[in-house]
């Protein structure tokens, strides 16, 4: 972990390894801001598709029951 500095933050943001903290001490900075941001932005767009799917799941499950 100590040659990979992002690894060792994406591991410790996910609650695996060292602590966050000690990883962020060790952090190169830019590059590991921007895994993260992608990653969090990935999450977000999966959250939203799944309430979506099950919006419209409810929904044709209504159309069904009327």
């Amino acid at each position: 972990m100590s040659d990979e500095p992002v690894l060792a933050a994406l591991l410790a943001e996910a609650g695996i390894g060292e602590d966050s903290s000690e990883a962020r001490e060790n952090l190169i900075g830019d590059a590991v801001a921007m895994v993260l941001a992608a990653v969090g932005d990935a999450v977000t767009r999966l959250e939203a598709v799944r309430l979506r799917r099950d919006v419209e799941n409810a929904a044709f499950e209504n159309m069904w029951r009327a």
